[in-house]
C-alpha cells in the first residue's frame, strides 16, 4: 500500500455563524480554485477525513463546509487545528513551478557534482526564500535564487547549486 504524504495547508480559525461554517488561514502557496475536495485534521491523536461541502473567499477571508460538521459547538470543536491536504490532491503546476513542500527532503548538490547534503527546511522571508540543507551535521541557509539555484527537480528531489565562494561557510546556522 502507497504511503500518503499529507501537507499542511492551513489552520482554522473560529467558527462562523451557527451553520458549522469554518473562518480559516491558508498558507499562501495553497491553490484557492478548485479547492480540495478532501481535507484531514487530528482529533484525538488520530487523522480524521472530511468531506469539503464547500468553500468560498468573502473579503479576502477564505470560509470552509465540512459534512458532518453541522452546528456551532462542533465548529468551534475544531478551533486552532491544523489543515492537512494530500499532497497529490495539489493542482499539477507548468514545468518549473512548484509547491514549497515538494522542496523538502530534495538532495542539494554542487554543479561539479558534490553531493551536500538534504533540505531540511523552507524559510518564507517574503521575496527570497531559504533553504535549509542540513550538511555534515550543521544546518546552512541557501538562498533560494535563480543565480544559487541553477537546477530544481522536484519530481527526481534534487537541487543543483552553484554557490559563490564563501556561502556555505557564511550562512552556517
Amino acid at each position: 500500500m502507497k504511503k500518503v504524504e499529507l501537507v499542511s495547508i492551513g489552520r482554522i480559525i473560529r467558527s462562523e455563524g451557527t451553520d458549522g461554517t469554518l473562518k480559516i488561514r491558508l498558507q499562501p502557496e495553497v491553490p484557492r480554485e478548485p479547492f480540495f475536495r478532501k481535507i484531514y485534521l487530528e482529533q484525538e491523536g488520530e487523522l480524521r477525513e472530511y468531506e469539503v461541502e464547500s468553500f468560498r473567499i468573502d473579503r479576502n477571508s477564505p470560509f470552509l463546509r465540512l459534512k458532518g460538521i453541522g452546528s456551532l459547538q462542533e465548529a468551534e470543536a475544531l478551533r486552532g487545528r491544523e489543515i492537512l491536504a494530500r499532497a497529490e490532491d495539489f493542482p499539477v503546476l507548468e514545468d518549473g513551478l512548484y509547491y514549497d513542500f515538494q522542496l523538502l527532503g530534495c538532495l542539494v548538490e554542487t554543479v561539479d557534482g558534490r553531493k551536500l547534503g538534504q533540505v531540511v527546511e523552507l524559510i518564507t522571508m517574503g521575496s527570497a526564500n531559504l533553504l535549509v540543507v542540513e550538511i555534515a551535521g550543521k544546518k546552512v541557509e541557501i538562498p533560494l535564487v535563480a543565480a544559487v539555484c541553477r537546477q530544481i527537480d522536484p519530481v527526481a528531489k534534487i537541487i543543483i547549486i552553484d554557490p559563490p565562494e564563501g556561502l556555505l561557510e557564511l550562512n552556517e546556522v
